[in-house]
């Protein structure tokens, strides 16, 4: 048993994912506070996500939209293009797919993966961060298990 080897798995979580694609779009908007959500002419809907700058102003996630308007009026509203959000999260799938095959969506901008059988290759589970983090990871963990990574996250 004491031999046994134990997996390896990361829990990577995109920072502010929608509004990070956004930015990256428009890179004009990166010293901006931006978010996503509905109509902006209708100020209908709610907020999809708040890039850190919005945050700082109190905007959250899923909040009316016309809340956040009022608590920063200079915000930048962009509607979402959730085809583009999904076509992005595949890609960087596909750069994560160098490291291992063993890659677990969570949702659109989180997923599993387990690099157990990829440090004879690329190193430490601490190097394979490090390379990680051109990624614009928000969280980083690993540890043995899937559902544990997910876990421990929401104490960092």
């Amino acid at each position: 048993m004491e031999n046994e080897k134990k997996n390896i798995i990361f829990l990577a979580d995109m920072q502010s994912f929608y509004t990070s694609v956004e930015k990256a779009h428009d890179p004009r908007k990166k010293h901006q506070p931006l978010i996503v959500a509905g109509n902006p002419k209708k100020r209908s809907g709610i907020i999809l996500a708040a890039c850190p700058l919005a945050k700082q102003h109190g905007i959250t996630t899923a909040e009316p939209l016309h809340q956040a308007l009022a608590k920063c009026p200079h915000v930048i509203v962009k509607k979402p293009r959730m085809q583009t959000y999904i076509d992005i999260s595949i890609h960087i799938t596909s750069i994560v797919q160098r490291f291992t095959e063993l890659v677990e969506p969570y949702s659109i901008d989180e997923q599993l993966h387990d690099v157990t059988g990829s440090t004879k290759l690329f190193g430490s589970a601490n190097n394979i961060t490090n390379n990680y983090s051109m990624l614009s990871y928000k969280k980083q963990a690993y540890g043995p298990e899937s559902a544990l990574e997910k876990i421990k996250s929401f104490q960092n």
